[in-house]
């Protein structure tokens, strides 16, 4: 019996979210389904976003919905992000910008491969700075397209700071790196001291944690894109985890 309950709930779930409305994975980066967006901006943002794709590999996906039906925002964005597979398989590098125009729900949630770039913390300051502003005097163009020009740029490494916000939003890191350093030193000196270590003792340099060694990217490798033009060539097969962020307007 809780055999087939749980085989139920693993059919239950999917259709469940199948039939809540989520979009069949579309020919391209922009789906609208309340209207908000005239043919020419539905348009040059389509351009925008399938030339982005092309030229990094990293596909940025738009929807726009009246609303969700019972599932929450967050598990819609994810489940359209891993549904339609946006983003490339293995270096797992999409993005999936939701907005709901009845419920006034903005969601972004990013692949696994982006999440360094584009954290939690930067994720909310698009959406607080700029999608909420003009969202709520109904410049949907205007907020799509300026959020997505800083996501692009931010996930391509060439985005150049205002000096408003982020700065404040990269203390709390300094913060808990020095923390941490002042915590690693404090205890070896307590143990080199309480193990009666003389002037030839072992660990008598400051240590460095390995967070400070170079490591990997992640797998973000932005390069080998589908080619020139602006024919659609499908998502890629990319993989989220759960990074992103949501608010309202």
């Amino acid at each position: 019996m809780v055999i087939v309950s749980i085989a139920f709930l693993g059919i239950w779930i999917p259709n469940t979210l199948a039939q809540s409305g989520i979009p069949d994975k579309p020919n391209g980066y922009v789906v609208d389904l309340s209207n908000k967006l005239s043919p020419e901006e539905k348009q040059n943002l389509e351009q925008k976003l399938r030339g982005y794709a092309d030229s990094t590999s990293t596909q940025l996906e738009v929807v726009i919905v009246p609303n969700t039906g019972q599932i929450d925002p967050y598990d819609y964005a994810m489940e359209i992000g891993k549904s339609w597979g946006v983003g490339q398989k293995g270096k797992n590098n999409g993005l999936v910008l939701l907005i709901t125009s009845e419920t006034r729900k903005i969601r972004i949630v990013t692949g696994r491969g982006l999440e360094s770039v584009l954290p939690d913390a930067i994720c909310k300051r698009i959406i607080n700075r700029i999608l909420k502003p003009a969202l709520k005097q109904g410049d949907y163009y205007g907020g799509i397209n300026a959020a997505t020009s800083e996501m692009m740029q931010r996930a391509s490494g060439t985005f150049q700071s205002d000096g408003e916000g982020d700065s404040s939003e990269g203390i709390p890191l300094v913060f808990v790196i020095l923390l941490i350093l002042i915590v690693i030193t404090i205890i070896r000196a307590i143990i080199n001291r309480g193990g009666g270590s003389g002037p030839g003792s072992r660990g008598g340099g400051m240590f460095f944690p390995p967070i400070f060694m170079g490591g990997g990217n992640d797998g973000r490798g932005f390069g080998g894109g589908s080619g020139g033009g602006f024919d659609f060539g499908g998502f890629g097969g990319g993989d989220f985890g759960g990074g992103g962020a949501g608010g309202d307007f």
